[in-house]
């Protein structure tokens, strides 16, 4: 494991009559649906769409980014990149392919759920920041033509389009932890907005984007 790169997940938050959408994984918990960011994606909008049909056989259309934030599961590091979604199409029966439960849970039972914060935190719009989950029970076992990628996660900072930072993430640090540890007085919580993901093939780079709004 390379210490300065981290896996990127593409997540989704899919609401339908005050319900969302959400997979029961194998460690019993419940997570948003997508994936990792793969090798060929041509976008982290177009790996989340690929993701839900694979996983639900419904089809999205991406409305907005939503805020970035770390996932450790036991020793790995994954930023975990949400994006608000609406369905253009819903089967009557969902199946996921990759053998987890799917289920449409009620916004108000999302607050008890068996959940990491931070999918608790990007379903009801609060800023999340790092969470935890123990190994799984079963050891994942990809398919033969999956590329697990690791990446550079770079956090890039603008205030009235002046650059204020731009440095690679470090681990054990979520992206909003890391904004304010180096930005010090400069950072409020409410002023900082998360801006659209860019991807930098170049250099193997994530480019988290975020404004300071005055």
């Amino acid at each position: 494991m390379n210490k300065n790169r981290f896996a990127v997940s593409i997540k989704g938050v899919l609401k339908y009559n005050d319900c969302y959408l959400l997979r029961k994984n194998e460690r019993q918990e419940y997570e948003l649906l997508g994936g990792r960011l793969e090798k060929d994606d041509v976008s982290a909008e177009n790996r989340l769409s690929i993701e839900f049909i694979e996983e639900s056989g419904v089809k999205i259309n991406i409305v907005k980014n939503l805020e970035p934030w770390l996932y450790e599961i036991g020793l790995k590091n994954i930023i975990i990149i949400p994006y608000e979604c609406i369905s253009i199409e819903i089967p009557k029966i969902l199946i996921d392919e990759d053998g987890g439960s799917l289920h449409w849970i009620h916004k108000n039972e999302i607050n008890s759920l068996y959940m990491p914060q931070g999918y608790k935190d990007t379903i009801i719009a609060s800023v999340p920041h790092k969470s935890y989950s123990f190994f799984p029970k079963k050891i994942f076992k990809p398919t033969s033509n999956f590329v697990d990628r690791e990446y550079y996660i770079r956090i890039h900072v603008t205030k009235n389009k002046d650059e204020v930072l731009s440095e690679l993430l470090i681990h054990h640090i979520s992206p909003r932890d890391f904004i304010s540890l180096k930005l010090g007085e400069l950072y409020n919580e409410k002023e900082l907005k998360s801006l659209p993901t860019t991807i930098d093939r170049d250099n193997d780079t994530i480019i988290l984007n975020y404004n300071i709004e005055m």
